[in-house]
């Protein structure tokens, strides 16, 4: 493994695209201060994934992308590629050569490539890890490193061991794993807090479910005797129906009679009331149309007085409107022959204008200063490519030279190592020719080895996949099972809340909660009612404390309540017998009223949902409110309906009956009883959904881990065959190495021998030379091409300066002549303007001067039909004696028609007291025959809608007894269900539900603590491990410091100390140093040279015993003397064998023994550029 090469775009002070080839041995970057030396540094270390921006020498990342110079615009990206060559495998990669990637754009967006493709950082990370390269490495070694040593604390400098010991990916290992652990542990006190609440649940419900089986048993049975009792009821009940029926059949004949009469003597009355209708509709006509003709004598007689007066005073104001008229025409005629006469004025101006522009535009100056300006341009572009040509004819010539002086000097040399080359070469033929082979054979069996990899790549992203929808799938049913738990949590307080009438008054709470003690108690008008979410405010409204008051069966029941209340002094509360309450109702022409309005929505009692057998109740307390939209429409549809209802809106306002109104806020701040119930309902929804959604994800976990498993198992079988084909690929490749470097030996060689020779042979000294000859010739050619193009341009720029100063004072006088002319044009378009303008108010005032004399015409017009109204006088008074006469007919016929009607209105009165009676009677019959039906439909609903029996399998159920004996039966069985208690059917399924779910969790539980286990032991591998390796890398890197330090002094002796050898994992680390004649002590009391010195004795005892492919050091040697910058370089090129060193430095002892010296400078303001000199090459042509 060694550095190739680097690639640097647009990264801090490097511009310009600049690549740096790295060589076997020392390499040594210098430069003076601030040309960018250690910006190529600071370029290793940010393509290699630094991410400390203050590292970098920077505030923030974006800074290291170039930001421009005085002759170089800012780049929009920085950009850095690393080359390794990795042929040796010391990565573990399948690649030869591996090209790290870094790019960063000033909109933030970064990328990481490794061999183009592209990548996370993370993923650069683990390619170097425990590798000893990388940032943070002692790969990479600046004076702050050196620093870092001797002023860190003894625990901070245990992490150069560390690295060195290739523990890292240990500890990444035991983090990864202890993140593990923690959520294991999360997950467990989940599922354990889940089991815990379900082992008393399960408990719970299967006595539950033992008790229900009872219960249904004890119901089953009395089903059959309460069958039994019902069908002997509906014998004894549909006798007297068929009797009452017979009896309102036989008086509803006579109701008839009587009506059929009654109606007939309506009809009568009908037909005299409509007669006396149009009589007085006739008369109320009459008298109409007499005030009207009177009115309109009164108006014509004014109207024609008045239409005289004003004929005379319109005839004198026409004759003054026409006069202005004719004045108006006569002013408009003048202006029109000025204006002619301006128009003529400034057509001439316009053409006298014109020619002078033509003018100029002709005799353009811009233009010739233009043209002027190219041609010097183009001329100093010729004089930059004489210049060119020049240096290149220089070129030559001292290339001509040295080619010369080389010839001699090969001469001597070329006759005995032309036998030696062509030795080299054919071993150099026959090692490319194996070299190739052994490439062929590599690349075939590296094509098996990526398709392997590839296969097991696949498997192992489906198992890496398939794993991570496991723990997401375990964290969604874990977070599934939390939310369900808290949703019950919700619901059980307001359940609970709902069900002890907590906020019910003393007296309502006490009743529902011994309504077990007492008979009849149903429950509370909340309980029993169920209303959209949109009307809950208006009906908790409507009702009010209502809703507390409590439903009983019947009066008795009512009674015995009171009683309890009373004996027990709990309070007051009110009760609603089912049986007796009254039911409230809207009048009919009220609720047509309100339907034909806006805004109704509709009767409160129909807008909730209850039991039919409790519609009752709801009508008695809803039956005559009206629910309206807004306040608005109450007001106005109690205004309409005579205050005669209750309305309440749907946000709560009330007008009451009478016409008052209550609203505002209300200061309680919790939700109503009927609030309440609907979000119970809501919970209990959103709880069970959730649950379904539990055991949905359950059954999708359990299916993902088998999936899992079998994945596994695959995967194991592909990373086996992975190994066995990696073996082969490795020994292919360490053949083919071993063939490599021989060739490389070789062509080492053959460069040596020509090196020998400068070089070169007579035959390319020839060659060289016929090039250079005909590179001169062609370059005097280009010189005389130049010289003759230069001429010509000058010769054109004089004749376009001379053109120009003939032209200056021509263009002066004609642009006065054109500044005169614009003045007097504009001059007159002023007048011109103002003609319009007098033009446009002449306009105006002559047609209001004609609008005016046909308004004047028309009202004369208009006043002559008013004076000549005469005969429409005489003929309005004729009417008028008319409709008088016709007055007095319809008063004597109305008399008459008022005697007829009281005669049959007398007889009505009769028929109907006779009806009436009649009609209570058979009320009374209906009322008997209602009661009947509605027992009968009760008890055969309670065959159907209780016991779904048909009276069609009554005989197959019926018990064959007394209906004393069965009722009986039937509360001894009542007795033994009430003893019972409360009992929950649905525990039965439900006990099998969550005893299956319980069985589940114990055994996810038992999974996480064996997992929990597993990772415990885990750590302890890794601990024990990383205890190991730091105390065998630690024990190797002090007897190398001991030796390095006493060879760098010169003598002297130094060693590492544990601070706590019992704790390998902690333990710090002490230095303790002896330089030669001084005293053995603590390296915090060494001088500073001394300090730094030992600290770099440590990092190349490191580097001896965890060998690095290259190591970069940037000034590291800054604060030594000259002396010891001496040893510190002379100690390097002992490693550089299997070290490739890359320095920074400014101090000439390190220079002296670089093999290849990189020169960064700064040509251009805020631009470097690198130059390079390989010392080998000079050294050798020195020999």
């Amino acid at each position: 493994m060694k550095l190739k090469s680097l690639e640097i775009a647009g990264f801090k002070s490097f511009a310009n695209k600049t690549t740096i080839n790295f060589t076997d041995g020392l390499t040594a970057i210098v430069g003076p201060n601030g040309s960018g030396k250690s910006n190529v540094i600071e370029a290793i270390r940010w393509v290699l994934g630094e991410q400390s921006s203050k590292t970098l020498r920077g505030s923030k990342m974006s800074d290291v992308i170039f930001s421009g110079s005085s002759t170089h615009k800012p780049v929009n990206r920085a950009e850095v590629k690393l080359t390794l060559d990795n042929t040796d495998q010391y990565i573990n990669s399948s690649y030869s050569e591996i090209i790290i990637t870094r790019r960063l754009y000033r909109s933030g967006e970064s990328q990481y490539l490794i061999n183009n493709s592209e990548c996370r950082l993370k993923d650069i990370n683990n390619l170097f890890m425990d590798t000893g390269m990388g940032i943070g490495s002692f790969s990479i070694i600046s004076q702050g490193s050196v620093e870092d040593i001797f002023n860190s604390k003894p625990e901070d400098r245990r992490s150069i061991i560390e690295t060195a010991a290739g523990v890292f990916k240990y500890k990444q290992q035991k983090h990864d794993a202890n993140l593990k652990l923690q959520q294991t542990h999360e997950n467990l006190d989940r599922v354990e807090d889940i089991i815990f609440e379900l082992k008393d649940r399960n408990d719970q419900l299967k006595e539950q479910s033992e008790t229900a089986i009872k219960y249904l048993d004890l119901k089953k049975e009395l089903k059959k005797y309460d069958v039994s009792r019902i069908a002997l009821e509906l014998n004894q009940v549909g006798a007297d129906w068929n009797n009452t029926k017979a009896i309102i059949a036989e008086e509803k004949q006579n109701a008839e009679d009587i009506n059929k009469h009654l109606n007939e003597l309506t009809g009568q009355k009908k037909s005299l009331n409509e007669q006396l209708e149009v009589l007085l509709t006739k008369k109320e006509e009459q008298q109409v149309n007499l005030l009207n003709y009177s009115k309109k004598i009164e108006q014509l007689s004014g109207q024609q007085n008045l239409s005289k007066q004003e004929i005379e005073f319109k005839k004198t104001s026409l004759k003054e409107h026409k006069s202005n008229l004719e004045k108006l025409n006569s002013q408009v005629t003048d202006l029109q022959a000025k204006e002619k006469e301006i128009n003529s004025e400034i057509d001439k101006l316009n053409q006298e204008i014109d020619k002078h522009k033509q003018y100029l535009e002709e005799i353009d100056e811009d233009k010739i200063d233009q043209m002027i300006a190219d041609k010097k341009a183009e001329y100093e572009d010729v004089r930059g490519e004489y210049l060119a040509i020049m240096q290149k004819i220089a070129n030559v010539n001292n290339e001509s030279t040295y080619l010369e002086k080389t010839q001699k000097q090969a001469d001597v040399q070329n006759d005995s190592n032309r036998q030696k080359i062509s030795g080299v070469n054919d071993e150099i033929n026959q090692l490319e020719q194996s070299v190739e082979e052994l490439n062929q054979a590599y690349n075939k069996k590296n094509e098996e080895v990526q398709k392997v990899q590839s296969d097991f790549n696949d498997y192992q992203a489906q198992v890496n996949g398939l794993k991570k929808q496991v723990d997401d799938q375990q964290a969604i049913w874990y977070k599934q099972l939390e939310d369900t738990q808290n949703l019950k949590i919700k619901y059980n307080s307001l359940n609970n809340l709902q069900n002890d009438h907590s906020n019910f008054y003393r007296g309502a709470q006490s009743v529902l909660n011994n309504k077990d003690h007492l008979n009849g108690v149903l429950g509370s008008v909340s309980d029993f009612i169920k209303v959209p979410a949109e009307y809950t405010t208006a009906i908790e409204t409507a009702l009010g404390n209502q809703l507390q008051q409590i439903v009983v069966t019947n009066n008795a029941s009512a009674r015995q309540a009171v009683k309890f209340l009373n004996d027990n002094r709990l309070g007051r509360a009110t009760f609603l017998p089912v049986n007796e309450i009254s039911q409230r109702s809207v009048n009919n022409n009220v609720l047509s009223t309100c339907q034909n309005s806006d805004g109704f929505i509709g009767v409160a009692n129909e807008l909730v949902q209850i039991n039919d057998k409790l519609k009752s109740v709801t009508s008695h307390l809803l039956g005559n409110v009206l629910i309206v939209k807004d306040l608005h429409t109450a007001t106005d549809i109690s205004n309409k309906i005579r205050h005669s209802n209750r309305i309440v809106t749907l946000s709560g306002e009330i007008v009451n009956a009478g016409g008052s109104i209550t609203g505002g806020s209300n200061k309680r701040q919790y939700d109503g009883v009927l609030t309440q119930k609907n979000k119970l309902e809501e919970l209990e929804k959103q709880f069970k959904e959730s649950q379904e959604v539990a055991k949905q994800t359950e059954a999708k976990l359990v299916e993902l881990q088998d999936q899992l498993k079998e994945l596994n198992a695959k995967s194991d079988s592909f990373y086996d065959n992975k190994r066995q084909y990696d073996g082969q690929l490795d020994s292919i490749n360490n053949k083919l190495t071993f063939a490599k470097e021989s060739l490389v030996r070789k062509q080492r060689e053959l460069k040596a021998i020509r090196m020998s020779n400068g070089g070169l042979f007579d035959d390319d000294i020839d060659e060289k030379q016929r090039q250079n000859k005909k590179l001169k010739e062609q370059l005097n050619v280009d010189l005389v091409n130049n010289q003759t193009k230069s001429k010509d341009i000058q010769e054109k720029i004089e004749t376009l300066e001379s053109m120009k100063d003939n032209n200056s004072s021509k263009v002066q006088s004609t642009r006065e002549k054109l500044i005169v002319l614009k003045e007097k044009l504009s001059n007159f378009r002023d007048q011109k303007a103002n003609l319009i303008e007098d033009f446009d108010r002449l306009d105006a005032d002559i047609d209001d001067e004609k609008e005016n004399i046909d308004e004047l015409n028309e009202a004369i017009s208009n006043n002559m039909l008013s004076v000549n109204q005469d005969d429409e006088i005489k003929l309005v008074n004729q009417q008028i004696q008319s409709i008088q006469s016709n007055l007095q007919e319809c008063k004597e016929s109305i008399d008459k028609h008022q005697a007829e009607i009281k005669q049959v209105e007398d007889q009505i009165d009769k028929q109907t007291m006779d009806s009436v009676n009649q009609q209570n009677y058979l009320n009374k019959q209906t009322n008997k025959f209602d009661q009947l039906e509605k027992q009968l439909a009760s008890l055969k609903q309670q065959l159907i809608g209780k016991y779904e029996v048909n009276l069609n399998e009554i005989d197959d159920i019926v018990v064959n007894d007394t209906i004393d004996n069965i009722k009986a039966h039937i509360d001894d069985l009542r007795r033994s269900i009430d003893h019972l208690g409360v009992v929950n059917v649905s525990a039965i399924d439900e006990y099998k539900e969550v005893s299956k779910r319980y069985e589940f969790l114990v055994q996810q539980s038992d999974d996480l603590k064996n997992s929990s286990q597993q990772l415990t032991d885990t750590m302890n591998k890794i601990d024990v491990t990383v205890e190991k390796k730091f105390k065998d890398t630690f024990d190797a890197i002090a007897t190398q410091f001991s030796k390095v330090y006493n060879e760098i002094f010169g003598g002297g002796k130094a060693k590492l100390l544990l601070t706590d050898p019992n704790d390998l994992l902690t333990t710090g680390i002490e230095i303790m140093a002896q330089p030669p004649g001084k005293k053995y002590r603590h390296m915090s009391l060494l001088s500073g040279g001394e300090k730094a010195l030992t600290a770099i004795a440590l990092l190349f005892a490191v580097l001896k015993v965890k060998p690095v492919p290259f190591s970069i050091l940037d000034e590291a040697e800054s604060a030594l003397d000259a002396e010891n910058v001496d040893r510190y370089a002379r100690y390097m090129t002992k490693l550089d064998d299997g070290t490739q060193f890359i320095v920074i430095t400014h101090r000439k002892e390190t220079m002296v023994y670089a093999d290849t010296l990189y020169g960064v400078t700064m040509q251009n303001s805020g631009v470097s550029k690198v130059v390079t000199a390989n010392l080998n090459k000079f050294n050798a042509a020195e020999e």
